[in-house]
């Protein structure tokens, strides 16, 4: 008899595991494409986004001094290649060129993420 309990309990946490440990792409609700909630989406308000992250960091500690210059330098890099890019293209940003300053700017907030909260 203790044995048919054993294999009902082990049964039973087999089936309730799954759903445990589901990962929160497969939960329903998680929105892979809000990895920018509350920001813009616009180039250059996506640089002033990044750049009041940047600054909050700094000023509520959740960046040191070396992190925060860090990020400042990326985004300053970021912004000074917008200009000329912008400057080269008669006064706006070509699609191409548009793309990869938004990959830019996703990776830097990454990496601001990650400094934020675990150190760069």
């Amino acid at each position: 008899m203790k044995s048919v309990f054993l294999s009902a309990a082990v049964v039973g946490a087999m089936l309730a595991a799954p759903a445990v440990v589901t990962p929160a792409a497969a939960q329903p609700g998680w929105n892979p494409n809000a990895f920018w909630r509350g920001a813009p989406g616009g180039t250059w308000e996506r640089i002033q986004f990044l750049q009041n992250r940047i600054s909050r960091g700094i000023s509520d500690g959740s960046l040191n001094r070396g992190e925060g210059a860090r990020a400042q330098a990326q985004l300053n890099n970021i912004r000074r290649q917008a200009w000329q890019m912008r400057r080269r293209d008669g006064g706006q940003l070509n699609a191409r060129d548009n793309a990869w300053l938004q990959r830019e700017l996703d990776n830097l907030s990454r990496r601001l993420r990650w400094a934020r909260h675990n150190g760069w």
